[in-house]
Protein backbone atom coordinates (compact mmCIF):
# COMPACT_ATOMS: atom_id res chain seq x y z
CA UNK A 1 0.00 0.00 0.00
CA UNK A 2 1.34 3.05 -0.64
CA UNK A 3 1.12 7.30 0.59
CA UNK A 4 -0.67 9.55 -0.31
CA UNK A 5 0.45 12.35 -0.32
CA UNK A 6 -2.36 14.59 -0.35
CA UNK A 7 -4.11 13.18 2.54
CA UNK A 8 -6.12 15.48 4.92
CA UNK A 9 -3.78 16.09 7.95
CA UNK A 10 -7.09 15.73 10.12
CA UNK A 11 -7.58 11.87 8.95
CA UNK A 12 -5.55 9.32 11.00
CA UNK A 13 -1.83 9.19 9.92
CA UNK A 14 -1.53 5.63 11.21
CA UNK A 15 -2.41 3.28 8.80
CA UNK A 16 -2.70 -0.61 9.68
CA UNK A 17 -1.75 -3.03 7.24
CA UNK A 18 -2.23 -7.27 6.89
CA UNK A 19 0.73 -8.31 6.30
CA UNK A 20 4.51 -7.07 8.12
CA UNK A 21 6.16 -7.13 4.82
CA UNK A 22 4.26 -4.57 3.65
CA UNK A 23 4.27 -1.59 6.11
CA UNK A 24 2.82 2.00 5.64
CA UNK A 25 5.36 4.60 7.02
CA UNK A 26 5.12 8.13 7.50
CA UNK A 27 8.32 10.23 8.48
CA UNK A 28 10.23 8.66 11.04
CA UNK A 29 7.54 6.86 12.51
CA UNK A 30 6.40 2.95 11.20
CA UNK A 31 2.89 0.83 11.86
CA UNK A 32 2.80 -2.81 11.07
CA UNK A 33 0.05 -4.94 12.00
CA UNK A 34 0.41 -8.96 11.67
CA UNK A 35 -2.31 -11.41 12.11
CA UNK A 36 -1.73 -11.19 16.50
CA UNK A 37 -0.80 -7.80 17.08
CA UNK A 38 -0.43 -4.44 15.98
CA UNK A 39 3.76 -2.96 16.65
CA UNK A 40 4.36 0.47 16.81
CA UNK A 41 7.69 2.00 15.57
CA UNK A 42 8.21 5.41 16.07
CA UNK A 43 11.66 7.60 16.97
CA UNK A 44 14.18 4.66 16.95
CA UNK A 45 11.70 2.68 19.71
CA UNK A 46 9.21 -0.23 18.87
CA UNK A 47 6.34 -1.12 21.09
CA UNK A 48 3.33 -3.30 21.12
CA UNK A 49 1.46 -1.65 23.88
CA UNK A 50 0.60 1.94 23.11
CA UNK A 51 -2.11 4.28 22.96
CA UNK A 52 -2.94 5.60 19.13
CA UNK A 53 -3.20 9.22 20.78
CA UNK A 54 0.57 9.57 21.95
CA UNK A 55 1.96 9.10 18.65
CA UNK A 56 1.19 12.94 18.47
CA UNK A 57 0.76 12.27 14.62
CA UNK A 58 -3.55 13.74 15.38
CA UNK A 59 -5.38 15.38 17.37
CA UNK A 60 -8.00 12.99 19.03
CA UNK A 61 -11.86 14.26 19.58
CA UNK A 62 -11.14 14.47 23.20
CA UNK A 63 -8.04 17.27 22.73
CA UNK A 64 -9.95 19.04 19.73
CA UNK A 65 -12.59 19.76 22.35
CA UNK A 66 -9.70 21.36 24.51
CA UNK A 67 -8.58 23.22 21.68
CA UNK A 68 -12.01 24.48 20.89
CA UNK A 69 -11.56 25.82 24.11
CA UNK A 70 -8.42 27.37 23.89
CA UNK A 71 -6.40 25.25 26.09
CA UNK A 72 -3.53 24.61 24.92
CA UNK A 73 -2.46 21.29 25.18
CA UNK A 74 1.11 19.79 25.77
CA UNK A 75 2.21 17.26 23.27
CA UNK A 76 5.99 17.11 23.95
CA UNK A 77 6.96 13.24 23.51
CA UNK A 78 10.10 13.92 26.02
CA UNK A 79 8.31 15.65 28.86
CA UNK A 80 5.76 13.16 30.21
CA UNK A 81 6.24 10.07 28.11
CA UNK A 82 3.43 8.38 27.07
CA UNK A 83 0.48 10.64 28.54
CA UNK A 84 1.77 13.66 27.28
CA UNK A 85 -1.01 14.27 25.09
CA UNK A 86 -3.42 14.27 27.99
CA UNK A 87 -1.59 16.84 29.94
CA UNK A 88 -2.98 20.48 29.98
CA UNK A 89 -0.49 23.37 30.22
CA UNK A 90 -0.93 26.12 32.15
CA UNK A 91 -2.69 24.31 35.13
CA UNK A 92 -3.26 26.59 37.66
CA UNK A 93 -4.87 29.24 35.31
CA UNK A 94 -7.81 26.65 34.00
CA UNK A 95 -8.16 25.04 37.16
CA UNK A 96 -11.85 24.22 38.04
CA UNK A 97 -11.46 26.62 41.24
CA UNK A 98 -13.98 24.80 44.00
CA UNK A 99 -14.11 21.12 42.10
CA UNK A 100 -10.30 20.89 41.99
CA UNK A 101 -9.21 18.28 44.21
CA UNK A 102 -5.63 18.90 44.01
CA UNK A 103 -5.82 21.79 45.14
CA UNK A 104 -8.60 21.37 47.56
CA UNK A 105 -6.24 18.31 49.05
CA UNK A 106 -3.52 20.80 49.19
CA UNK A 107 -5.02 23.63 51.04
CA UNK A 108 -6.28 20.94 53.38
CA UNK A 109 -3.41 19.56 54.44
CA UNK A 110 -2.27 23.46 54.90
CA UNK A 111 -4.86 24.31 56.77
CA UNK A 112 -4.40 21.59 59.48
CA UNK A 113 -0.46 22.39 59.97
CA UNK A 114 -1.85 25.58 60.88
CA UNK A 115 -4.50 24.48 63.32
CA UNK A 116 -2.08 21.95 64.67
CA UNK A 117 0.36 25.32 65.18
CA UNK A 118 -2.42 27.35 66.49
CA UNK A 119 -3.08 24.42 69.46
CA UNK A 120 0.25 23.55 70.91
CA UNK A 121 -0.12 21.87 74.13
CA UNK A 122 0.33 24.51 77.41
CA UNK A 123 4.45 23.60 77.78
CA UNK A 124 4.78 24.20 73.82
CA UNK A 125 3.25 27.65 73.57
CA UNK A 126 6.03 28.82 75.40
CA UNK A 127 8.98 27.68 72.53
CA UNK A 128 9.06 29.57 69.76
CA UNK A 129 9.80 27.29 66.55
CA UNK A 130 13.36 27.44 66.75
CA UNK A 131 13.30 26.32 69.71
CA UNK A 132 10.75 23.73 69.22
CA UNK A 133 12.88 22.88 65.84
CA UNK A 134 16.34 22.34 68.00
CA UNK A 135 14.63 20.40 70.90
CA UNK A 136 13.47 17.76 68.09
CA UNK A 137 16.92 17.62 66.44
CA UNK A 138 18.25 16.92 70.22
CA UNK A 139 15.88 13.80 70.39
CA UNK A 140 16.18 12.73 66.84
CA UNK A 141 19.83 12.64 68.39
CA UNK A 142 19.50 10.79 71.47
CA UNK A 143 17.10 7.92 69.66
CA UNK A 144 19.76 7.69 66.88
CA UNK A 145 22.30 7.44 69.64
CA UNK A 146 20.23 4.53 70.93
CA UNK A 147 19.40 2.86 68.17
CA UNK A 148 22.97 2.55 66.92
CA UNK A 149 23.53 1.68 70.34
CA UNK A 150 21.51 -1.53 69.63
CA UNK A 151 22.54 -1.88 66.10
CA UNK A 152 26.21 -2.37 67.33
CA UNK A 153 25.61 -4.62 70.31
CA UNK A 154 23.54 -7.19 68.18
CA UNK A 155 23.96 -6.61 64.28
CA UNK A 156 27.51 -5.97 65.15
CA UNK A 157 28.51 -9.17 67.28
CA UNK A 158 26.73 -11.45 65.77
CA UNK A 159 28.20 -10.76 62.38
CA UNK A 160 32.00 -10.30 63.26
CA UNK A 161 31.48 -13.66 65.67
CA UNK A 162 34.02 -16.26 64.58
CA UNK A 163 32.16 -19.82 63.67
CA UNK A 164 33.75 -23.10 63.44
CA UNK A 165 30.34 -24.34 62.02
CA UNK A 166 29.07 -24.94 58.43
CA UNK A 167 30.49 -22.43 55.10
CA UNK A 168 27.42 -21.71 54.65
CA UNK A 169 26.58 -20.50 58.17
CA UNK A 170 29.90 -18.76 57.86
CA UNK A 171 28.80 -16.65 54.52
CA UNK A 172 25.49 -15.70 56.35
CA UNK A 173 26.89 -14.16 58.45
CA UNK A 174 28.73 -12.13 56.38
CA UNK A 175 26.08 -10.97 54.33
CA UNK A 176 24.61 -10.54 57.92
CA UNK A 177 27.22 -7.83 58.53
CA UNK A 178 27.22 -6.04 55.11
CA UNK A 179 23.46 -5.84 55.51
CA UNK A 180 24.19 -4.31 58.76
CA UNK A 181 26.66 -2.06 57.64
CA UNK A 182 24.51 -0.67 54.90
CA UNK A 183 21.57 -0.20 56.79
CA UNK A 184 23.07 2.25 59.48
CA UNK A 185 25.46 4.18 55.93
CA UNK A 186 21.40 4.78 54.88
CA UNK A 187 20.61 5.34 57.98
CA UNK A 188 23.57 8.20 58.21
CA UNK A 189 22.27 9.78 55.06
CA UNK A 190 18.98 9.94 55.11
CA UNK A 191 19.13 13.17 57.09
CA UNK A 192 21.62 15.26 54.74
CA UNK A 193 22.30 17.95 54.04
CA UNK A 194 19.63 19.08 51.68
CA UNK A 195 17.03 17.42 53.69
CA UNK A 196 17.83 19.58 56.65
CA UNK A 197 17.96 22.53 54.07
CA UNK A 198 14.80 21.93 52.93
CA UNK A 199 13.03 21.65 56.92
CA UNK A 200 14.71 24.54 57.50
CA UNK A 201 13.38 26.44 54.32
CA UNK A 202 10.06 25.09 54.91
CA UNK A 203 10.34 26.33 59.11
CA UNK A 204 11.42 29.73 57.88
CA UNK A 205 8.47 29.58 55.69
CA UNK A 206 6.21 29.04 58.28
CA UNK A 207 7.54 31.09 60.89
CA UNK A 208 7.43 34.57 58.09
CA UNK A 209 3.54 33.41 57.37
CA UNK A 210 2.81 33.50 61.28
CA UNK A 211 4.34 36.47 61.66
CA UNK A 212 3.23 38.30 58.77
CA UNK A 213 -0.19 37.49 60.00
CA UNK A 214 0.51 38.41 63.52
CA UNK A 215 1.63 41.76 62.51
CA UNK A 216 -1.85 42.07 60.03
CA UNK A 217 -4.00 41.82 62.50
CA UNK A 218 -1.96 44.52 64.68
CA UNK A 219 -1.97 47.03 61.91
CA UNK A 220 -5.73 46.39 61.72
CA UNK A 221 -6.45 46.67 65.04
CA UNK A 222 -4.59 49.91 65.99
CA UNK A 223 -4.85 51.80 62.22
CA UNK A 224 -5.40 55.14 63.07
CA UNK A 225 -4.16 55.46 66.43
CA UNK A 226 -0.48 57.00 67.36
CA UNK A 227 0.96 53.74 68.49
CA UNK A 228 0.53 52.46 64.90
CA UNK A 229 3.79 53.98 64.06
CA UNK A 230 5.66 51.35 66.66
CA UNK A 231 4.07 47.95 64.95
CA UNK A 232 7.32 47.65 63.01
CA UNK A 233 9.20 47.39 66.42
CA UNK A 234 6.38 45.62 68.71
CA UNK A 235 6.31 42.45 65.93
CA UNK A 236 9.74 41.84 66.64
CA UNK A 237 9.37 40.81 70.42
CA UNK A 238 7.95 37.76 71.33
CA UNK A 239 4.51 36.98 70.17
CA UNK A 240 3.62 37.34 73.80
CA UNK A 241 5.46 40.43 74.84
CA UNK A 242 3.97 41.73 71.47
CA UNK A 243 0.10 41.35 72.92
CA UNK A 244 1.14 42.84 76.36
CA UNK A 245 2.55 45.65 74.77
CA UNK A 246 -0.86 46.20 72.61
CA UNK A 247 -3.23 45.55 75.37
CA UNK A 248 -2.13 47.33 77.95
CA UNK A 249 -0.94 50.14 75.88
CA UNK A 250 -4.33 50.29 75.10
CA UNK A 251 -5.79 50.57 78.67
CA UNK A 252 -3.32 53.06 79.80
CA UNK A 253 -3.08 55.48 77.19
CA UNK A 254 -5.86 54.32 74.57
CA UNK A 255 -3.33 53.65 72.08
CA UNK A 256 -1.22 56.80 72.35
CA UNK A 257 -4.46 59.28 72.83
CA UNK A 258 -3.59 59.91 76.07
CA UNK A 259 0.03 60.48 77.03
CA UNK A 260 3.01 62.32 79.36
CA UNK A 261 4.83 65.30 77.62
CA UNK A 262 7.81 67.02 78.19
CA UNK A 263 8.15 70.73 77.13
CA UNK A 264 4.73 69.88 74.84
CA UNK A 265 6.46 66.82 73.18
CA UNK A 266 5.83 63.11 72.93
CA UNK A 267 7.06 61.07 75.80
CA UNK A 268 6.27 57.75 73.64
CA UNK A 269 5.03 56.13 76.89
CA UNK A 270 1.90 54.69 75.98
CA UNK A 271 2.18 51.87 78.67
CA UNK A 272 2.09 53.96 82.17
CA UNK A 273 5.89 52.89 82.67
CA UNK A 274 8.04 54.68 85.36
CA UNK A 275 11.26 53.85 85.12
CA UNK A 276 13.68 56.31 86.65
CA UNK A 277 15.80 58.68 83.44
CA UNK A 278 17.11 61.72 83.17
CA UNK A 279 14.05 62.59 81.32
CA UNK A 280 10.63 62.48 82.80
CA UNK A 281 7.57 63.60 81.60
CA UNK A 282 3.74 64.44 83.11
CA UNK A 283 2.52 62.27 86.09
CA UNK A 284 5.98 61.06 87.08
CA UNK A 285 6.03 59.13 83.69
CA UNK A 286 9.44 57.71 81.50
CA UNK A 287 10.09 60.08 78.70
CA UNK A 288 11.71 57.79 75.86
CA UNK A 289 13.94 59.04 73.40
CA UNK A 290 12.06 57.36 70.26
CA UNK A 291 9.53 55.15 69.76
CA UNK A 292 11.91 52.28 69.18
CA UNK A 293 13.51 53.13 72.70
CA UNK A 294 10.13 53.04 74.63
CA UNK A 295 9.26 49.58 72.70
CA UNK A 296 12.51 48.13 73.40
CA UNK A 297 12.40 49.36 77.05
CA UNK A 298 8.71 48.61 78.32
CA UNK A 299 8.86 44.76 76.16
CA UNK A 300 12.61 44.25 78.11
CA UNK A 301 10.70 44.44 81.54
CA UNK A 302 7.31 42.87 80.28
CA UNK A 303 9.71 39.95 78.80
CA UNK A 304 11.35 39.99 82.58
CA UNK A 305 8.37 39.45 84.65
CA UNK A 306 6.40 36.87 82.12
CA UNK A 307 9.79 34.73 82.07
CA UNK A 308 11.64 34.78 85.41
CA UNK A 309 7.93 35.73 87.00
CA UNK A 310 5.47 33.82 85.65
CA UNK A 311 3.17 36.64 84.90
CA UNK A 312 1.76 35.12 81.56
CA UNK A 313 -1.81 36.32 82.27
CA UNK A 314 -3.63 39.54 82.56
CA UNK A 315 -4.77 38.32 85.90
CA UNK A 316 -0.93 37.73 86.65
CA UNK A 317 0.11 40.78 85.32
CA UNK A 318 -1.78 43.33 87.37
CA UNK A 319 1.58 44.38 89.29
CA UNK A 320 2.11 46.50 86.51
CA UNK A 321 -1.22 48.86 87.56
CA UNK A 322 -1.11 47.77 91.31
CA UNK A 323 2.30 47.42 92.11
CA UNK A 324 2.54 45.53 95.80
CA UNK A 325 -0.86 46.78 96.77
CA UNK A 326 -4.18 47.45 94.79
CA UNK A 327 -6.24 49.08 97.39
CA UNK A 328 -3.20 52.53 96.81
CA UNK A 329 -3.85 52.26 93.54
CA UNK A 330 -8.17 52.67 93.36
CA UNK A 331 -8.70 49.52 95.03
CA UNK A 332 -9.86 45.54 93.67
CA UNK A 333 -12.64 47.04 91.68
CA UNK A 334 -10.43 49.18 89.63
CA UNK A 335 -7.85 45.68 89.24
CA UNK A 336 -10.61 44.12 88.16
CA UNK A 337 -11.58 46.62 85.64
CA UNK A 338 -7.66 46.59 84.49
CA UNK A 339 -7.38 42.60 83.42
CA UNK A 340 -11.02 42.89 82.05
CA UNK A 341 -10.13 45.10 79.62
CA UNK A 342 -6.53 44.14 79.06
CA UNK A 343 -7.67 40.86 78.77
CA UNK A 344 -9.91 41.94 75.78
CA UNK A 345 -7.40 42.89 73.08
CA UNK A 346 -4.87 40.20 75.02
CA UNK A 347 -6.98 37.26 74.14
CA UNK A 348 -7.52 38.37 70.63
CA UNK A 349 -3.91 38.51 69.75
CA UNK A 350 -2.54 35.31 72.13
CA UNK A 351 -4.53 32.59 70.42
Amino acid sequence: MGVNKNNNKTLADIRAVSSVSSPWERGNTLFLRNLSQPVLVSRGRKSTEFFTEDSKLYVTPQEQALLDQGVPLDRSVKRWDNVSSRIVNRYQQYRPGKNDMLTNALLKRFHNLQAIAKEPGQWMGRLTLPQLWNASMVAAVLIGMVSMTFIYQYLGQGASAKTNESTPIHLAAIDSKTDSKNEVAFADKAFDDETYAYFSRTIKTLEETKKDEFEARIREMVKGYPIAEMVPYIVKQDKLVAAFLISIAKKESGWGEHVPVLNGRDCFNYWGYRGIRKLMGTGGHTCFDSREDAVETVAKRISFLVSSKKLNTPEKMIIWKCGSDCNATGGQAAARKWISDVDLYFKKLNK
